[in-house]
């Protein structure tokens, strides 16, 4: 007997009680994937995980949008629903064959194919959840990455950084384009694309990630020709200050946060010494000049404003209107009853 919708649609006055449900249950069937992967079948697991996304994600579906974007209750559980689709969708490339989807260039292809078409749904349709835009935009750009690599295969990760340099000004673009039409969703158009900067400059911090087992021990050093380049600092860095500025502009903070992380990876990277040894010349001395020149136009010694051309006008004459009053002769007698 198949369920009927009309039993899945959460009630309004009942939606923060049934996300507050969703999450544990969420919850569950993640560590059910966990910690009984190698004792229960993969086809088990998909079986499970398949028939919570669809109740989670359905319940989602199906709530009634009461404002201009979902309420907090139906983004929590079209979000907890959005993970279960994605562990099913890796049980599913597991069933089908693939032992590491994840490490598959062919099989995240279509599994982030896959998860972008359904997350387009509430992203935009009736819905019309900005949150799941975001995810949306970055599913979107992790395909394009695993179709390139997968059709491809470039040789090192030169050509998925130009990737993510394309995606960034895709994302920009998309934001421009957005932006009157959807406010909020054009406002994660620039967090996708903070996220993409950060990925560029984590792919330059592999090395030093790649030894992070041995910085417990002592003796882990960073390599000192880790030199990403002029160039690859410089997206960076204006990717960065990019996202700040547009944070403080228009006063939207999520763009700050990932703005301050990029600045911060950048500083990283263009902070290791090159293989010539430390010097100042180059980014300390070039943003030490920057910083200083704007800071002392900012203290500059201020001077009183020069005076309106008209200061030395008279004020324009003023009459008091006399006092409004009633004529009640002119107003029509009621008629007689």
């Amino acid at each position: 007997m198949l369920v009927r919708p009309a039993l899945l649609r959460p009630l309004p006055h009942r939606g923060d009680l049934i996300a507050a449900g969703a999450v544990p249950f969420t919850l569950a069937i993640v560590l059910l994937n966990i910690r009984m992967d190698a004792t229960w079948g993969r086809g088990i697991h998909l079986v499970i995980t398949a028939l919570a996304c669809g109740l989670v994600l359905g319940m989602g579906l199906l709530a009634e949008r009461e404002e201009e974007h979902p309420r907090a209750y139906q983004t929590v559980l079209l979000l907890a629903g959005l993970t279960l689709l994605a562990i099913a969708l890796v049980r599913w490339a597991q069933v089908l064959g693939s032992g590491h989807p994840l490490s598959s260039s062919g099989a995240l292809t279509w599994m982030t194919l896959v998860f972008a078409a359904v997350v387009a749904v509430p992203a935009w349709g009736r819905i019309d959840s900005p949150v799941c835009a975001l995810v949306e935009l970055l599913a979107g750009g992790l395909f394009l990455l695993a179709f390139v690599d997968w059709v491809f295969a470039p040789d090192g990760p030169t050509t998925l950084r130009w990737l993510l340099v394309l995606l960034i000004a895709v994302y920009v673009a998309g934001h421009l384009y957005w932006r009157e039409r959807k406010r909020r969703h054009a406002v994660h158009f620039v967090n996708a694309a903070g996220v993409a900067a950060i990925v560029l400059a984590v792919s330059f911090l592999a090395a030093l990630l790649g030894g992070g087992l041995f910085i417990l021990e002592g003796t882990y050093r960073p390599p000192r020709t880790l030199d990403p380049g002029t160039w690859w600092e410089l997206v960076l860095l204006a990717a960065g200050v990019g996202l700040v500025a547009y944070a403080a502009v228009d006063r939207e903070p999520g763009p700050g946060y990932l703005g301050f992380v990029v600045l911060v990876l950048f500083a990283v990277l263009a902070g290791l010494p090159g293989s010539d040894g430390a010097s100042i010349v180059g980014w300390p001395l070039l943003l030490l000049l920057a910083g200083g020149a704007a800071l002392a136009a900012g203290l500059r010694p201020s001077r009183p404003l020069p005076p309106a051309p008209d200061a030395a006008r008279d004020p324009a004459p003023t009459q008091p209107l006399p006092p409004r009053r009633d004529d009640d002769a002119t107003r029509p007698l009621p008629p007689e009853a």
